[in-house]
C-alpha cells in the first residue's frame, strides 16, 4: 500500500495542498468531513488565528443548513458568511468577530482556509480512489463503482465498508499532512 499512496505525495495537487497549509496567518489545521444529502462528504476545515495581540480565533469552512439545502460558509470566530463572498466581505466578518485592527489578516486567513479546503478537496477524491483500490484489491472499476454509490450487488456491504475505510484512511492522510506542514499554535506564530 505504501509505495502506490506514497508515490501520490509527489503529485502536483498534493504538493498544492502542503503549500496551502503552510499559511503563515493560520495554524492547528484540522480537515473533517460532513455527509452531505446525496451521500457524498463535505470537506470542512477548522484552524486558529493568532491577532496581533495575541488573541487566538477559531477560522473555518464548514457545511451549514439552509433554507435551500447545505451551504459553504467561512467563519471567525461566531461570525459567518457565505464562503463565495469577496474580500470585502472578509472584511466585515473580522470586524463582526472583533477584530477591527487584525480586518486585514482575518480576511487573508479566510481566504487560505477556503484555499486549502479548495486543495484538500481536489486531493481527497484521488487519494479516496488509492486507498480503495489497494484495500479492495480488485480493479478500478471497484473503485468506481464504490465511488458512485451503486449498491446493486450483493457485495454492496463489503463495499460500504470499504468506502469508509478508504474515507477514514483519506481524511488521516489529509490531517497527517497539515498537521506536518502546518504550524501549530504552541509555536511562534505571526
Amino acid at each position: 500500500m505504501e509505495s502506490s499512496v506514497t508515490d501520490r505525495l509527489w503529485d502536483k495537487d498534493v504538493q498544492e495542498f502542503i503549500s496551502a497549509c503552510r499559511q503563515e496567518k493560520l495554524s492547528d489545521i484540522a480537515l473533517d468531513h460532513r455527509p452531505g444529502a446525496d451521500g457524498r462528504a463535505l470537506l470542512t476545515v477548522s484552524a486558529t488565528y493568532r491577532s496581533r495581540k495575541g488573541r487566538i480565533v477559531p477560522v473555518g469552512y464548514r457545511w451549514a443548513d439552509s433554507r435551500s439545502g447545505l451551504a459553504a460558509e467561512v467563519y471567525a470566530g461566531k461570525a459567518k458568511a457565505p464562503a463565495g463572498v469577496e474580500l470585502d466581505g472578509l472584511f466585515r466578518v473580522a470586524l463582526r468577530a472583533g477584530l477591527w485592527a487584525d480586518r486585514r489578516h482575518v480576511a487573508f486567513a479566510l481566504l487560505a482556509v477556503t484555499d486549502v479546503q479548495s486543495k484538500a478537496d481536489g486531493v481527497s477524491s484521488r487519494l479516496q480512489l488509492e486507498y480503495l483500490k489497494v484495500l479492495g484489491g480488485k480493479e478500478p472499476d471497484f473503485a468506481v463503482t464504490s465511488l458512485s454509490g451503486r449498491d446493486d450487488s450483493p457485495e454492496a456491504p463489503d463495499r460500504k465498508t470499504l468506502l469508509a475505510r478508504a474515507r477514514e484512511l483519506t481524511m488521516q492522510t489529509l490531517n497527517d499532512l497539515a498537521y506536518l506542514y502546518g504550524t501549530r499554535t504552541g509555536q511562534d506564530a505571526p
